[in-house]
């Protein structure tokens, strides 16, 4: 997803993708100047979303801080400065009319705002995608990659997509192809047992045809020295919010195993790579 992860629409239906779901104005009775605030405000009366808010608040500043570091280390001083602002999302709060509000920094890497994101879009997605007859989901991926190579990849990948894309595009003007419709978004993967990247996209189509054929078009693209056939994967969608929430991800699992799940270890504890969830967000600008 190019814009804070944002599933990225193609075919007919165009989808909007922002954030927000919307400002709202308030002015003081006592005179003071008015506050704009975003988004549709959280009730105060409903103590569980005020602690899933605060859990998701912490959970995000103790991760950043650690990315922080991590920047510093690297001299990345424009990520420092991105981190800081999610460092400080929600930090000022404002109340009216029984709810609270605040500014939200909509960076890929805070938990709020993922939150809103998730929610905001699969209102907006849903009632298209529920017309779809059979829809399916989706992953395409490519051969994992050492950190230094990670940018490169989604570049590459982006491009091949475009190019699938165009050809589409053009036999069905022709007459000679479908037409491709869905949604989709790039996420990547850290496995620090290879110490590599696994960039992927993840997408919802309107049938099984679409899926077979940007299966078969990406793996003849990117030919067998890249993408293996056995490793891109479709399913029928059944739950249709599930996938959803699958496919509108941020960018990145912030939890990954340290090493691989066996009948043996079932109950690892995932650990949080902030050197690799650093590579993946700086990766993913631009993507």
């Amino acid at each position: 997803m190019k814009t804070l992860g944002t599933g990225r629409p193609f075919g007919k239906e165009q989808f909007n993708t922002l954030a927000q779901s919307g400002t709202k104005s308030q002015t003081s009775t006592n005179n003071k100047a008015e506050v704009i605030v975003n988004c549709k405000g959280t009730e105060m009366n409903k103590v569980e979303p005020l602690m899933q808010r605060a859990k998701k608040k912490t959970i995000t500043q103790k991760v950043v801080l650690s990315l922080i570091d991590v920047a510093k280390k690297r001299e990345d001083y424009s990520e420092i400065q991105a981190y800081w602002n999610t460092f400080h999302c929600q930090n000022k709060i404002v109340s009216s009319e029984n709810k609270l509000y605040g500014k939200y920094c909509k960076n890929r890497n805070c938990t709020l705002c993922c939150g809103i994101r998730k929610a905001d879009i699969i209102n907006r997605y849903y009632p298209i995608l529920k017309n779809w007859k059979e829809p399916y989901f989706v992953t395409l991926t490519a051969k994992a990659v050492p950190a230094k190579s990670l940018n490169k990849r989604m570049r590459d990948m982006q491009r091949g997509f475009k190019i699938i894309l165009n050809r589409s595009k053009k036999r069905n003007q022709r007459g000679k192809g479908i037409k491709l419709i869905g949604i989709k978004s790039l996420e990547c993967n850290f496995n620090p047992e290879a110490r590599t990247y696994n960039p992927h996209f993840h997408l919802i189509v309107a049938n099984k045809e679409i899926a077979d054929y940007i299966m078969n078009e990406w793996c003849k693209l990117l030919t067998f020295k890249f993408a293996r056939t056995y490793t891109q994967k479709k399913r029928k969608v059944d739950n249709l919010t599930g996938a959803l929430k699958e496919t509108i991800k941020y960018g990145s699992k912030i939890l990954t195993n340290p090493e691989k799940k066996t009948k043996r270890n079932q109950n690892i504890t995932p650990f949080i790579y902030t050197s690799a969830l650093h590579n993946i967000i700086v990766s993913m600008k631009g993507n």
